[in-house]
């Protein structure tokens, strides 16, 4: 098997497979209600829900957003961190998955499919039997999974993962995310795989469904964009023709 050949495709779920931010919004501000030590107003970023989501995507991940936005220590950062599965199971803000995907992971069935979360793995099972897709992915790792302060950009959900779909057999996964946590990952990931010459290689997508999307300030840059989801099907594409 060619070091090039497609071998699986990895998805981040919230902003990637679906768009939850209006529900994200919602838990976190619930959560926020019950450990907050002063009232919500006087966060300015849950004031409302696109705030929210420029403040979240402006910090490295969810931990880097309460340690600094919200002012949280590390043990306050892990309770909301235990909370937050079972906020997002009692949560029944509709979350859609992005028009289109359906037809990328049927196009990409040739590849095992997995998903790569920093949120709930019941959550993410139960939006995939929602919109019938539960079957189109083998193995999904969400937060749970993955030691509490080892969540991304650690690289060792993405790592666990790419065992789970191919034992690290030699070629090339996709590793399709929609935030700077998600390409610092897959760096990460391919500094853990260089350093036992593990021959796979990692092609990041940073995909942006919900709008533009800015990285000249990301400390990792993505190997492509993709502002639609068929856009992923012409990246796959592009690989295998250069294979």
């Amino acid at each position: 098997m060619s070091a090039r050949t497609l071998t699986a495709v990895v998805w981040d779920f919230d902003g990637t497979l679906v768009d939850s931010r209006r529900r994200n919004y919602n838990v976190v501000r619930r959560i926020m209600a019950e450990v907050a030590q002063r009232p919500l107003d006087s966060f300015p970023a849950l004031r409302d829900w696109s705030v929210y989501d420029q403040v979240n995507r402006s910090y490295a991940n969810w931990r880097d957003l309460y340690a600094r936005e919200f002012g949280f220590s590390e043990e306050e950062t892990d309770r909301v961190g235990r909370m937050w599965t079972r906020y997002q199971m009692e949560d029944d803000t509709v979350a859609p998955v992005f028009d289109g995907v359906a037809t990328v992971l049927a196009a990409l069935a040739f590849v095992p499919h997995g998903i790569v979360s920093m949120n709930g793995r019941h959550q993410i099972a139960r939006s995939l039997r929602e919109a019938n897709l539960q079957d189109r992915f083998r193995h999904i790792v969400g937060w749970e999974d993955v030691d509490i302060r080892r969540q991304k950009p650690a690289p060792d959900g993405l790592l666990d993962c790419l065992r789970a779909l191919t034992a690290c057999a030699p070629g090339m996964m996709l590793y399709l995310g929609d935030h700077q946590t998600d390409i610092r990952c897959a760096h990460n990931a391919r500094a853990a795989l260089a350093e036992t010459d593990t021959p796979v290689e990692i092609v990041t997508v940073a995909v942006s469904f919900t709008g533009s999307m800015e990285f000249d300030n990301w400390p990792h840059r993505p190997d492509y964009a993709a502002r639609h989801p068929h856009d992923v099907i012409e990246v796959a594409r592009r690989l295998h023709e250069a294979a």
